[in-house]
């Protein structure tokens, strides 16, 4: 499923294999949630491709190894992009449910995809098995992004390597 990253170009990494990528920072970070849960559940079409299935007429997300929702490898990542909202973490060494995976083509902006296509539903139940693992920060990334609060785990910003 994973193959080595390589600058400049997208890199499909399974859930076996995102914390070989991230072994060396606290978690893989997403901004823009709320107090109570983070904000995985939109479906637009720059994130995601969504057909719909001709034979049944099912919602379908397929893989596309450009594409996907965004995360970071820091809380300053987040803050130069000024995403705004609060901030939630994948903690290192979480599992990731099978069927999701991440598309790299800058080490600090890991885009959460699908490995092959499911339904829109069985999509919405991978992030909701998703969300179970993920961790508030105490974080907020306010207007112009400013970094209110501290998350110690925050730190280091991952490197590329080439």
């Amino acid at each position: 499923m994973s193959e080595i990253l390589r600058k400049g170009k997208y890199t499909t990494v399974g859930p076996e294999d995102i914390w070989k990528v991230y072994n060396e920072i606290h978690g893989i970070f997403r901004g823009s949630g709320n107090t109570t849960t983070p904000k995985i559940d939109k479906m637009r079409p720059s994130d995601l491709t969504v057909v719909t299935n001709p034979e049944t007429g099912e919602k379908m997300v397929i893989p596309d190894g450009t594409k996907g929702i965004s995360f970071a490898d820091s809380i300053d990542s987040l803050a130069t992009k000024k995403v705004e909202g609060q901030v939630w973490i994948i903690p290192n060494g979480k599992k990731i449910p099978d069927g999701l995976v991440f598309n790299i083509k800058d080490i600090d902006h890991p885009l959460l995809n699908v490995s092959e296509p499911i339904s829109e539903d069985s999509f919405r139940g991978l992030i909701a098995d998703l969300v179970k693992i993920m961790e508030p920060c105490g974080v907020k990334i306010a207007k112009g992004g400013k970094v209110v609060g501290q998350y110690l785990g925050s730190m280091p910003k991952v490197v590329n390597n080439g």
